[in-house]
């Protein structure tokens, strides 16, 4: 069975600052989408040498998760200014 539960995504006050979601375990996708009018990077946390950008006006499923603080995000543009986009986690639920 699978649940969702919808998130904010707000970028950090410091603008290189990579922030994680909530903790949410049993996550297996996160769907983000951005119309926040600024380009949003992501990366799996931990990792400093690839990343996913995702333009302002698009959305986009990150898949292969267990939990939603295994992704990061900040503004591509590393702007002080916060912004806030919204997502979707989706949750297996065991069935036992």
């Amino acid at each position: 069975m699978t649940e969702a539960k919808f998130l904010k995504l707000v970028t950090s006050a410091t603008g290189t600052t990579w922030v994680a979601p909530t903790s949410i375990t049993n996550v297996t996708v996160l769907h983000v989408i951005n119309n926040t009018g600024a380009t949003w990077e992501f990366r799996r946390t931990g990792d400093t040498s690839n990343t996913f950008q995702l333009p302002n006006g698009l959305a986009y499923s990150f898949r292969g998760l267990t939990n939603a603080n295994q992704l990061e995000f900040r503004r591509a543009d590393t702007s002080n200014t916060q912004l806030t986009a919204f997502a979707e986690a989706e949750q297996e639920q065991s069935t036992n």
